[in-house]
């Protein structure tokens, strides 16, 4: 995959097409003409840098993207903020002016959430000030948690091979068909685990022994165990409607998942869906795009470092959020 990689950047210098687009996605929970989301979710920012080229029958595109998604919950932690940066590329063979086969490889890497606190069904550990016990370790492998409780991380990788038919009528600018298996990496620390006091294990809370409430909490957190899963997905794109400088356009994703090694804490769905419709006006060398994307089970399948057993219950909701772009032609 590295000399995949050296040779979608070298190729650029001696393209004869080159584009340059540049997208930013927000969602605001205040819109109430997006779908609604769930309550601990405040706003969301994405940003997009995309370097696309197309060299005599062979064309690619490297991009680099960073989400920010604010979260704010009233119980310990409050403030569980996923900040997350996605880069990749793709690089394939026009067999014709119609048909393109690819292959496309992308990774995936949240920035680790640290907690101060964590409540357990009404007791809160840590170091914070409405701690009900401070919990803290003499043991080394806890030394980077400094005066924290917990800490997460996450990545991801995507490896697909595809297909896409350009067809170019009044109806479907184009059709496109891949697969593809996405590994996930997640890890956390915390004293609370090894916690064997059969005092504070035993405690009870209106009704709720804290050794229990340790048990199933952690249990709601992200696997160590590394799983998997498996992708297809369906495009299709349209441009329609011209009039002067402007198009109505329309996307329309299919995603059909199968996870594999993965502990499911309830039903997720196995599929997903996202429309995108939006205004292009179109100059010479430069379009400027307007849209709003609407996602059927949140950001399943599209966003992968999003969906853990600690978020898991969050996509069967539907999620929305307003873009725009820019794009260079060289």
């Amino acid at each position: 995959m590295k000399y995949i990689l050296i040779l979608i950047t070298s190729i650029p210098l001696f393209a004869n097409e080159l584009y340059v687009n540049f997208e930013q996605k927000f969602m605001d929970a205040d819109w109430d003409f997006l779908p609604e989301v769930p309550s601990s979710f405040e706003q969301n920012n994405s940003e997009s840098i995309e370097v696309g080229f197309l060299y005599k029958k062979i064309q690619g595109k490297i991009y680099t993207n960073e989400i920010e998604l604010n979260l704010e919950r009233s119980t310990e932690p409050k403030n569980v903020t996923l900040n997350a940066k996605k880069d990749g590329g793709s690089i394939g063979y026009n067999i014709d002016h119609k048909n393109l086969v690819y292959i496309s490889y992308e990774n995936q890497v949240a920035d680790p959430q640290v907690f101060s606190c964590y409540e357990f069904s009404g007791f809160i550990l840590g170091g914070c000030d409405n701690a009900s016990f401070i919990i803290s370790s003499s043991n080394p492998k806890y030394d980077n948690l400094g005066s924290n409780i917990i800490s997460i991380n996450g990545d991801t990788n995507t490896f697909s091979i595809g297909y896409t038919r350009y067809i170019n009528n009044f109806w479907l600018g184009s059709f496109s068909f891949d697969i593809g298996q996405t590994k996930y990496n997640y890890n956390w620390l915390s004293p609370i685990e090894d916690i064997q006091s059969p005092f504070l294990l035993n405690l009870t809370f209106n009704g709720i022994i804290l050794g229990e409430a340790i048990t199933n909490t952690l249990s709601r957190l992200p696997q160590r165990e590394k799983w998997e899963s498996y992708q297809i997905n369906f495009g299709f794109k349209q441009k329609f409607v011209s009039v002067y400088n402007f198009n109505l356009i329309g996307e329309y994703d299919f995603v059909f998942l199968d996870f594999k090694n993965y502990f499911e804490y309830a039903d997720t769905p196995k599929y997903n869906f996202k429309i995108r419709a939006g205004i292009e006006i179109d100059f010479k060398n430069v379009s400027v795009t307007l849209f709003g994307d609407l996602y059927k089970n949140n950001l399943i399948g599209f966003e992968p470092i999003t969906f853990n057993q600690r978020s898991e219950h969050y996509f069967k909701k539907a999620y929305g959020e307003l873009g725009a772009s820019v794009n260079f032609r060289f």
